[in-house]
Order: structure tokens, then sequence, then C-alpha cells
């Protein structure tokens, strides 16, 4: 019997849209029993799901391991973000050494886990682990590159090209690279959770956080062959929330990526890792990279706002 007391705890917002949803589900908690290091926890922060069978549905997943299995439950919605906190604060309750996030319609690979503790051991310096993805259908089969949104291939060729690692990557990710860091990878130190959490909207609420804990934290590692499934369904061009949010999600996207961009300069300036000078500098090339991926995605009138703030100049905060 492995002692739970102190695990590493996997944190799963949800929410059902329907009946896909709690099949997603079932198999991201099944992807949890393969995992080769058996030492975890996982808790599944249901976020209000308006599924009026919800309780018994939660309960019959949670019924596969009730030991290392918990479900806790919101009134009203907060969106993945509120959830993931909750998570986070469930977790640091018990003494966890870190969270390993994971949302609820991906698949954690075999050796997530173990990898993840090993380099959490062996480097000190890390407290911020992420690895490359592979594009599932609802079925559970690849898909082809060529069938996925630009802003989707945007991530998986920036880790061909060298994913960023060590410390400060919030700058090549936010000038250079774009989205990076897949949720369903990302694995923390506790006090890293807790210091950043994240923002309550239902958009890019991700980035802005991984912006926030690069220029909070110590540095950033890549598990290499450690792909998680990350699930877009052929019935969708990209992810649930793309999905959900519809023709707002770009605007909504940018304007909360540029918010936490900014949050992180104003962290690197507090900490001396950068000058006033850097950070205009900075935060030009952050406008221009999105300007690109705004472009990538067809949203012309958002790439000219953001190419039009990329050259306007003056401070780089508020005064």
């Amino acid at each position: 019997m492995v002692d739970l007391g102190a695990s590493p705890v996997f944190v799963i917002p949800h929410h059902a849209r329907s009946d896909e949803s709690w099949e997603y589900l079932e198999r991201t908690v099944a992807s949890l029993f393969t995992q080769s290091d058996r030492d975890w926890r996982a808790v599944i922060v249901d976020d209000a799901s308006p599924d009026p069978d919800v309780g018994r549905r939660l309960e019959a997943v949670r019924a596969g391991d009730p030991e290392r299995l918990v479900v806790l439950r919101a009134e009203t919605t907060g969106g993945p973000g509120a959830a993931r906190n909750r998570g986070v604060s469930w977790a640091a309750a018990r003494g966890a050494p870190f969270v390993l996030f994971l949302d609820a319609d991906d698949l954690a690979h075999p050796h997530r886990l173990r990898r993840t503790r090993r380099v959490f051991a062996e480097r000190p310096t890390v407290d911020f682990v992420y690895s490359g993805f592979t594009v599932i259908d609802e079925h559970g089969r690849p898909v082809p590159e060529e069938r996925v949104t630009p802003s989707i291939r945007e991530i998986l060729d920036s880790h061909r090209e060298g994913p960023p690692e060590g410390p400060d990557a919030w700058i090549r990710i936010g000038t250079e690279l774009g989205y990076t860091s897949l949720t369903s990878t990302v694995s923390t130190r506790i006090d890293l959770a807790t210091r950043c959490p994240f923002p309550a909207t239902h958009v890019a609420e991700d980035d802005h956080t991984w912006l926030r804990m690069s220029a909070s934290g110590t540095g950033f590692a890549f598990l290499r062959d450690t792909e998680a499934g990350y699930r877009v369904p052929s019935t969708t061009a990209g992810s649930a929330t793309r999905a959900a949010v519809g023709a707002a999600f770009y605007w909504a996207s940018a304007q909360v990526t540029a918010d936490g961009f900014t949050r992180a300069l104003a962290t690197a300036l507090a900490r001396g890792r950068v000058d006033e000078v850097e950070a205009a500098a900075l935060l030009s090339r952050f406008h221009d990279r999105l300007a690109e991926t705004m472009a990538g995605e067809g949203c012309a009138d958002l790439a000219a706002v953001s190419r039009a703030l990329a050259h306007c100049g003056g401070a780089v905060l508020p005064a």
C-alpha cells in the first residue's frame, strides 16, 4: 500500500458540457492509473457543471479509487483557473510537494509523474516542468498537424526549435515563441503554484499564469519524450474553450496574455532582472510577436492593434 500522506497531486478542473465530457473525464482518470510512479493523488474540481446528475456521475468516477481520487464541487462557475486554484489550495493543505495540472479531456503520459519527480529531486533551481504533446481526436487518435489550428502548430514548432528552459523563460516565450507550455503538461512546485494563482478568466488564464510564474520563479525544465494527449475533437477547430467562447476568443486571449506579460515585466523590474530600457524593448517585441500569432489565426484587426501597440513608444508601465 502506498502512503498517500504527502503525495504529489494531479489537479483536474472539470466542466461537463455534454455526455462526451464525461467520457473524456473517465479516460483522463484512466491515464492516471497507467502512471509508472503510483505515489499520487488527484483532485477533480467540478466547475458547477450544469448536468442535473453531476453528483452521481462524479462519484462514479471517484469510485475507481476513493483513496486517491477526491472530488470538490463549486456552486457557481468560476472558470478553469478558479477551479485549478481551489485544487492547488487543497494540495497545499495536505503537504503536496508539487502539483501536476491535467485538463479533464487530456491524457497523461505513463511516465509523467516519475520523470517530473526526478527533475524536481535532481535540479533544485527548477520549479516548473512541462513537456510536449500529441494532438488527439475524440477517439484518442493522433490528428495530423495540417488539421490543427495555427496557434497550436505554433506551440509544436516552438518545441522543435528548442523549448525555453532555465530562468527568465518568459522573455523568449513572450517575445519570440508565444504560448508554449500546454497546461496538461505543466507541473510546478507547490510554493510557486500558491504564489502565482490563475486569474479567474475563461480564456488564456494559463498563458497569463505561466508568464508570471517564470518571472517569479527560478527556472523552467522541459521533459522530452513525455508527450501528453491533447484532445481536439474533429468537430472543433481548436480547444473546447475556443469552441465555447466563439469569435471573441482571440480578442479575449490577446487582452489576458498582454496583461500577463505586463505583470511579468513588473515582477522582473522589481527583482532587478531587467531595467526600464530593456523592459520597453521587450514590450514592443511582445506586441510584434502577438501580431504574428493573431495574423496567423486570421484576426487581421487584432493583429493591426498589436502592431500599433508595438510601436507606440512611451512608458512601459503606468506611473
